[in-house]
């Protein structure tokens, strides 16, 4: 069973084939992202999550008879559960975030939900969309610890060019690996898709995590 990844992620799309999924990656054209006032971290993933099955649904290929899958990963500020951390638009704002990260641990939060035209069995909250589309979400959280970054460091990694399109301004399997720990979680999340999606994504394709 083929799988769409409705997203222009080229580091989930590489994660998925990796895991053995026969992949088309194909962003959305007409989702615009909301981030809500008020809203937790945790909150807000899993809202921009559930509006991209909502987009997800109204492009859905015609020729497509799969399974879609959507996700959003947002790193929550140290010091606000309120407060996400995008991704730098330059090299500036990309030392200001790694410098606010610098020394510290921080939470991560990845929403990944699973789109289909037949019921979806298994765990996972289960969301209501349109009649006769199935889709449940999954949201995980992981903890990333992130050592004292000096000079030399904050050098390494903006001119690593990492930060580029990452929330949070790195790339756990980038440069910051040298730099950083998984304290808590599974670092799938931190890379930008939860387990518990994954999992179920086997049980449905029949794919063998082993082979």
């Amino acid at each position: 069973m083929q799988v769409w990844l409705a997203s222009a992620s080229e580091r989930r799309a590489q994660l998925l084939k990796e895991f053995g999924f026969q992949v088309k990656a194909e962003a959305l054209h007409e989702h615009q992202e909301i981030r809500k006032c008020g809203f937790t971290v945790s909150q807000m993933v899993k809202s921009i999550c559930t509006s991209k099955v909502d987009s997800a649904i109204k492009e859905w290929p015609s020729t497509f008879d799969g399974i879609a899958i959507v996700a959003d990963t947002l790193v929550q500020d140290p010091d606000d559960a309120h407060l996400a951390l995008g991704q730098p638009e330059d090299e500036y704002s990309a030392v200001a975030v790694l410098s606010r990260l610098s020394g510290r641990r921080h939470a991560v939060w990845s929403a990944t939900a699973l789109i289909s035209k037949t019921i979806i069995e298994g765990d996972g909250e289960e969301l209501l969309i349109s009649p006769g589309w199935y889709a449940k979400i999954w949201l995980e959280r992981a903890l990333v610890e992130i050592e004292d970054l000096g000079a030399h460091a904050l050098d390494d990694l903006v001119s690593s060019g990492s930060w580029r399109g990452k929330a949070g301004g790195y790339d756990m399997a980038g440069a910051i690996s040298e730099y950083s720990q998984l304290v808590d979680g599974n670092e799938m999340v931190v890379l930008g898709l939860a387990t518990g999606a994954i999992q179920t994504l086997y049980e449905i394709t029949g794919v063998n995590p082993s082979e």
